[in-house]
């Protein structure tokens, strides 16, 4: 083909500098993009490739269960390595228990029929269906990963992997209906061009992709915490002022009552002062959770949840503000766990039962439930106060502005808590929105995950 004859010791040369060189730049990609789990993966992948071709180098010069089987496992697993990572970065839970024993089951055909019963067609046929299934594999998690519209990048690795796995389809093919023609093919200069070509685009094809991938999943991850890091800077700077100045105004007013002998109005502005600073509190300890979600790399654990418990401390917490405004609250938690991050979960029951709280009236009733729909547990805050209008909704779940009102008991709001909660459950994979209450007031949901089997 060409013209060009080429034997099997210098393609597998030209192939090991190929693999090699993607073996670099992934490592590269993965010590200046913040480790994360899928640049990782693909950089182990890369070295796995780039030392099985290494191996196959070596073949007549090392024992064959070295070159051929270490070698072609090792480049099996290159490849699972990419499928894990391409799992990893579309966020889906990499499956490497699968993974792992697909590879241990590979390495025994390859042993078998290389030592027991020799058979060159079956190597070729158990190496093709692997490749082939780890490709198809890797294209469907692509086609498959977001609802949002695929990148070019994407597009491309997930044409690649599929051109990759007709290749060692049709191969696999040859190899199943005439093992002669297949070890005539393989001594022939025809499909040594074939392979050649298959690894080479595809080595080259991966390494431009993934890089693609990585480097606009970069920006873009950039721009939101640039986004994140403005907003949080500009509640500082005007929401967190607000309840200060209030506060002030409160503590001067309660002063002046006393100095002039008013100790009725004097207490009155008291107890407002304290509504107000548990408030304040309040909203700081968010602002300090979401920050720390902000800034710190680390991905925050899940475990399990004891919702009882939850549901207490939410509202022992909220007690001063419930006895303010002589509000009741009914706990009808029917189901005993659930599985998420602890210190997020309280953050978002907490923010709901104050919402709650601010807009119910004296002397009402908020009722905090629990239910199991399909895979998720429903945790629900209903109130029967003011509710909601229709464009706060839509607001709401359109993730736009929506502004903030007073409580009906003159609390002043900022409008974050709804918002922050609404963050932080989409950054868990979790789901929060709002409904009318039929018998008044506003119902407020959000979830937690099932507790995993034991």
């Amino acid at each position: 083909m060409f013209g060009v004859e080429l034997d099997i010791r210098t393609l597998a040369f030209v192939a090991t500098l190929s693999a090699i060189i993607q073996a670099l730049t992934f490592s590269s990609l993965w010590m200046v993009s913040r480790r994360d789990n899928a640049t990782m993966l693909w950089a182990i992948g890369g070295i796995a490739n780039a030392l099985g071709f290494v191996l196959l180098g070596f073949r007549g010069y090392i024992p064959d269960l070295a070159s051929v089987v270490v070698g072609n496992t090792l480049i099996a697993a290159g490849h699972a390595f990419y499928l894990l990572g391409l799992q990893a970065y579309t966020t889906k839970k990499p499956s490497y228990r699968s993974v792992s024993i697909a590879i241990a089951a590979y390495a025994a055909l390859f042993v078998y029929y290389l030592e027991f019963v020799p058979d060159f067609s079956m190597r070729v046929v158990v190496i093709s269906v692997t490749i082939s299934a780890v490709s198809l594999a890797g294209c469907l998690v692509l086609a498959q990963s977001r609802c949002r519209k695929l990148t070019a990048p994407e597009i491309l690795m997930a044409i690649t992997f599929a051109a990759h796995c007709l290749f060692h389809l049709a191969r696999g093919i040859v190899a199943l209906i005439d093992d002669e023609a297949m070890t005539q093919l393989m001594s022939a200069s025809t499909i040594h061009m074939l392979a050649f070509l298959d690894v080479i685009i595809f080595l080259l094809l991966t390494a431009v992709g993934f890089t693609a991938m990585i480097i606009i999943s970069l920006n873009l991850s950039l721009m939101a915490e640039a986004r994140a890091k403005n907003r949080l800077f500009t509640v500082l700077a005007h929401d967190l002022r607000t309840p200060f100045h209030g506060l002030a105004g409160l503590s001067l007013m309660a002063q002046q009552d006393l100095v002039a002998g008013n100790p009725a109005q004097a207490l009155g502005n008291i107890r407002k002062l304290h509504s107000s600073t548990a408030e304040t509190l309040r909203f700081l300890d968010d602002l300090l959770v979401w920050g720390r979600t902000l800034f710190d790399q680390r991905k925050p654990e899940r475990s399990t949840i004891a919702l009882d418990e939850l549901v207490n401390n939410t509202i022992k917490v909220s007690r001063p503000l419930l006895e303010t405004k002589s509000v009741r609250v009914i706990s009808e938690v029917d189901e005993p766990t659930a599985y998420g991050i602890a210190p997020h979960a309280e953050m978002i029951l907490r923010n709901l039962l104050v919402n709650a709280i601010k807009f119910s009236n004296p002397h009402g009733s908020i009722t905090v439930s629990t239910q199991k729909a399909a895979d998720k547990i429903q945790i629900k805050v209903i109130d029967r106060g003011v509710g909601a209008s229709d464009d706060m909704i839509a607001a709401f779940t359109a993730s736009t502005s929506y502004g903030s009102k007073d409580g009906t008991g003159g609390e002043i709001g900022s409008g974050v808590g709804l918002s922050l909660c609404r963050d932080l459950c989409r950054e868990d994979g979790e789901d929060i929105w709002l409904e009318h209450n039929p018998e008044g007031g506003l119902i407020a949901t959000f979830t937690l995950s099932v507790p995993p089997a034991e």
